[in-house]
């Protein structure tokens, strides 16, 4: 009988126990910081499924630079493409370098939206001004292209 406590004991010591920490490699590049990454949903109003295989491609822009005499500078900070993707709102969140981008400044996404045998299906048809940095995610209508 007196076996029963002296285990119940042991096991309560047993469960207070730390488990360490795993170990982290120190070469591996950390993800990064939360607001280092654009957060965003695009949709579209047209009641279609995508199929499989199709792409959401999302761009940071700097509009200063976008706007200037000299478009083949690039404009482009950040790029990404997403998969799996079937209905919308299509949630992305976008990473982005913030060495490139200063306070103040004034920058937009771009994004289009391909089916799966890279067909543009749909587009932004107009800058969508963004924030970089900002916790609320950025909302934004995708249109249908009338390219075949």
């Amino acid at each position: 009988m007196r076996l029963v406590p002296l285990f119940a004991v042991a096991a309560a010591l047993a469960a207070c126990q730390s488990v360490p920490a795993p170990d982290r490699d120190a070469s591996a590049t950390p993800p990064p910081a939360p607001h280092d990454v654009v957060h965003g949903r695009a949709f579209h109003l047209e009641r279609i499924l995508m199929p499989a295989g199709a792409v959401l491609e999302v761009q940071l822009i700097d509009d200063r630079i976008a706007d200037g005499p000299d478009l083949s500078r690039a404009a482009t900070i950040a790029r990404m493409s997403y998969g799996e993707l079937r209905a919308p709102p299509y949630a992305f969140d976008l990473p982005y370098d913030p060495a490139r981008v200063e306070a103040g400044g004034a920058y937009s996404l771009r994004a289009a939206l391909r089916d799966e045998e890279g067909r543009l299906a749909f587009i932004t048809d107009h800058r969508v001004q963004v924030t970089p940095g900002a916790a609320a995610p950025v909302e934004f209508r995708l249109v249908r292209t009338t390219l075949p």
